[in-house]
């Protein structure tokens, strides 16, 4: 199984991706002082005052302009970022994300910290947590989920622009900024912020306002802090906030878990069960990596656990798990007769280890 960032991407996918718009809070920002420039205000081509890159005195005119501010702004000294997601189902809470990001100068250096909790029908509750330390090199993801802890080690696949933004937000500032007007003007600690907000139909199209997006921004285009609230109706909402909790920050410390992550971390493979009937079960190579020689194979059925080592590398075509008569777990090229292989349960569970201990496939499965 790829184990990659994949696993905090699908996270911020899940609670992120229904989101129409991301905008900004309500109240008055606390800024971090910051040796940024203060904006001289301008007038615009139109004959409206420029109150920050990108913001007139009346809107957001130019979004792209605005980001770019935001980015450049961030990354120039360092920065911590907090954003949280929540959703409700039939009134009832049914997801929430929280993230911290610290990023040093440049974005180099960052430490992304996700906890997500989520709730089933039953009312019962799950949380995921997700940290990710990135240098300029390599990331190195740690998994924790139902007491399970995994890691992924991989070259580093993102610029430092990526950790500047979480789910949509950069997005819908770029494809629905304009729809945001100013709505005050506020000093503070030498600087003008801007609050700007949207209330718009984006659900639907039905005429009906169903989505309240706030941004304050300061005079230097940093978006300080951001709200949206999204209804989509019979109990059905999102709510996104993203804040600047400090500009210029040192480059985060390697955490002491990044000496547990294992070497195999960094084997990209995927693994997938394809069958599973009364005596075998299927499981195929798809890509990437090979299971190295020595991986462990355990498959838990009616409650017992069985074993065994591979002795050979795993990295083509599929290899049928099977219980042998005798009792041992055997890991072959084809299927075994009836006759050769314990009947498996209607439910089991299979794992695949590195000989270092690193996961590389787990799942449970069940066969009517």
């Amino acid at each position: 199984m790829n184990r990659a960032i994949v696993s905090l991407v699908a996270l911020l996918v899940l609670l992120a991706g229904c989101s129409s718009l991301t905008g900004g809070p309500a109240g008055t920002p606390t800024p971090t002082p910051t040796d940024t420039p203060t904006a001289t205000p301008t007038p615009t081509p139109g004959g409206a005052e420029e109150l920050a890159p990108g913001v007139t005195s009346e809107r957001i005119e130019n979004p792209v302009t605005l980001i770019d501010a935001h980015q450049r702004g961030l990354l120039a000294d360092g920065f911590v970022v907090n954003q949280t997601v929540t959703s409700t189902y039939n009134g009832e809470p049914s997801n929430r994300l929280n993230l911290t990001l610290t990023a040093g100068p440049g974005g180099e250096v960052a430490y992304l910290n996700g906890t997500s909790s989520g709730f089933d029908f039953e009312g019962n509750e799950s949380v995921i947590v997700n940290s990710v330390w990135v240098n300029t090199t390599h990331q190195y993801n740690r998994h924790i989920e139902s007491g399970s802890t995994t890691y992924d080690l991989q070259k580093r696949l993102y610029p430092a622009e990526y950790f500047v933004w979480f789910g949509s937000l950069q997005r819908d500032i770029q494809f629905a900024g304009t729809d945001h007007e100013v709505t005050s003007v506020e000093s503070g600690d030498g600087l003008d912020y801007i609050t700007l907000t949207a209330t718009i139909d984006r659900v639907g199209n039905d005429g009906v306002t169903d989505t309240v997006s706030t941004l304050v921004v300061d005079e230097n285009g940093i978006i300080r802090s951001a709200d949206v609230r999204v209804d989509y109706g019979e109990g059905q909402t999102y709510h996104t906030t993203y804040e600047v909790v400090q500009l210029g920050a040192a480059a985060p410390e390697r955490p002491a878990w990044v000496d547990a992550v294992p070497p195999s971390a960094s084997l990209q493979l995927e693994l997938d069960v394809f069958g599973f009937n009364e005596s075998s079960i299927e499981l195929v190579h798809l890509y990437g990596d090979a299971v190295p020689e020595g991986a462990i194979v355990t498959v838990i059925s009616n409650g017992t656990l069985y074993e065994t080592t591979l002795d050979e590398p795993f990295g083509d075509d599929r290899r049928y798990l099977w219980v042998a008569t005798d009792g041992t777990l055997r890991a072959t090229a084809d299927p075994p007769s009836l006759e050769a292989a314990r009947t498996l349960g209607q439910e089991v569970t299979v794992e695949v280890h590195a000989p270092d201990g690193g996961e590389l496939f787990a799942t449970s499965i069940g066969r009517r």
